[in-house]
């Protein structure tokens, strides 16, 4: 039986979108019901906001593809055992298990789902008029839609196909564009990361305008839409997305050029060592928040922490990983904030959870409910990647060293380290930086690693034991009600 070479897309909505709170009501219907609900700069504004919120659904954005199922792949979670563990057989790689299909077939459906919403969008506001849109408005809203559709199909392409560098010419997902029950026909991996790109450039073209280019709020038009772009696909996410796909394709000069954007910047800045280490815990800014350069309003997270970080039948690592994966057997090392300040141990069961995502109790609102996806930090670290690519090792350890000291380490890398040294320097940070953001695993999935790390401590020497990964997620076999396969 051949791989499918078809796809159909039948995941059409229906709007029913009074305000912002009245979100989308997806359903699997073979035709599109607008209601009118992109005859108004309201109703644009609201089916925007509804692509947001279904990106928070926990087989999303919201779980899955940030601390859950892409964590668990990365082996941050050394507690999972047994078969109960609904993450056991995913931790093993083993995709073919039903709770495996189960998660895997449900993130598949839920990302297609908002793919098909964002098109819908897409395609009415290429024909609207834009008088009925105030201030730049219709530009930012536009452009959101064409990063996301970019965003969310970068991420499809990561799971369910081959990575570029080991396959960048095999048959990979549909990059869906349109709004239609017909057919579509898969992408390779490089024609995805080709559309993707594609799709940046316009939202890049059209943000322009973006306020947070200026750094200056005075210069918001829209007070009530243009605040918090954070919560927006805004223009420095869509230099960010591109850095990501350039690395992923190994074009680090481009790779270079996007990330030292974001690195120029002065709009997304350092989190303040103060907010990180006050001793009233309530108030304090876990998320390191005016670092996230794009994240999700997400109003479950503190459930979502109380149910998977609080105890032993969550998700945790023994303490010893957790010291070798900090390195605290290393001078100065313990002081890192990530361990300090985002790690806590349960001392009644001896083991260590994130508290990243711990909402804080007190009166700073500006911490809560931000599911990270992209923070400035990631900059440093293609841009890194890129010198050491151009066997500028001084470069690559000086970008290293700005977000080593943010976070309080010392500054102890030396410019005598050889390439792979500092490669694996790179890895470090990645496993240290982006805990709860599922970030981890694409990076040894973009290296086409034959193992994934996991560290422990033995006699205080850092050392690894190994995991060999399977890195694609199968496409569901009958991927929606409407949806099959060609298998000629």
């Amino acid at each position: 039986m051949k791989r499918n070479k078809l796809i159909i897309i039948g995941l059409l909505s229906i709007f029913t979108l009074a305000s912002c709170d009245e979100w989308l009501n997806v359903s699997p219907k073979t035709e599109i019901k607008s209601q009118d609900n992109f005859s108004s700069e309201q109703g644009y504004k609201d089916a925007l906001t509804g692509v947001y919120l279904l990106m928070t659904d926990g087989s999303l954005y919201g779980r899955e593809l940030t601390f859950g199922l892409s964590d668990v792949l990365a082996q941050y979670y050394t507690g999972i055992e047994g078969t109960s563990n609904s993450y056991y057989y995913p931790s093993l790689y083993n995709y073919d298990n039903e709770v495996s299909v189960s998660v895997i077939n449900t993130i598949w459906l839920n990302m297609y789902n908002a793919i098909a919403n964002v098109n819908e969008l897409i395609a009415n506001i290429e024909t609207a008029d834009e008088s009925m849109f105030t201030g730049r408005n219709y530009n930012l809203i536009k452009g959101e839609a064409y990063g996301l559709r970019a965003f969310l199909h970068f991420d499809l392409l990561r799971l369910f196909a081959p990575s570029y560098a080991a396959q960048p010419n095999a048959d990979a997902i549909p990059y869906i564009k349109l709004v239609s029950t017909k057919v579509t026909a898969l992408s390779t991996v490089h024609e995805v990361l080709d559309k993707a790109l594609n799709d940046l450039s316009i939202a890049e073209t059209l943000l322009v305008i973006d306020p947070v280019i200026n750094a200056d709020e005075s210069s918001f038009y829209d007070e009530t839409y243009e605040r918090d772009r954070f919560y927006k696909f805004n223009y420095y996410a869509v230099k960010l997305l591109q850095a990501r796909i350039y690395l992923y394709m190994s074009n680090y000069e481009k790779a270079s050029e996007a990330a030292l954007e974001i690195i120029n910047q002065s709009f997304f800045t350092w989190t303040p060592e103060t907010e990180i280490t006050t001793s009233d815990a309530g108030d304090r800014n876990y998320v390191f928040s005016e670092e996230l350069v794009f994240a999700l309003y997400d109003s479950d997270l503190n459930d979502s922490y109380s149910n998977y970080f609080t105890g032993k039948s969550g998700l945790y690592m023994q303490d010893e990983n957790y010291e070798g994966l900090y390195e605290l057997n290393k001078s100065g090392y313990y002081g890192d904030y990530r361990y300090t300040y985002l790690t806590t141990l349960l001392s009644s069961d001896n083991i260590r959870v994130s508290t990243k995502l711990k909402q804080p109790s007190g009166s700073t609102m500006a911490f809560l409910h931000r599911m990270p996806l992209m923070r400035i930090s990631e900059a440093y670290y293609i841009a890194a990647e890129c010198a050491l690519q151009n066997s500028d090792i001084e470069s690559a350890i000086g970008y290293l060293t700005t977000v080593r000291l943010q976070r309080n380490l010392p500054d102890d890398l030396s410019e005598s380290l050889g390439s792979e040294e500092v490669q694996n320097e790179i890895y470090k940070e990645y496993a240290k930086e982006f805990m709860c953001e599922g970030q981890l695993f694409y990076y040894f999935k973009r290296l086409n690693a034959t193992y994934i790390k996991v560290p422990s401590v033995t006699g205080g020497e850092l050392t690894y034991s190994y995991v060999a990964p399977n890195y694609i997620f199968p496409i569901p076999d009958d991927e929606i009600e409407y949806g099959g396969r060609d298998n000629e």
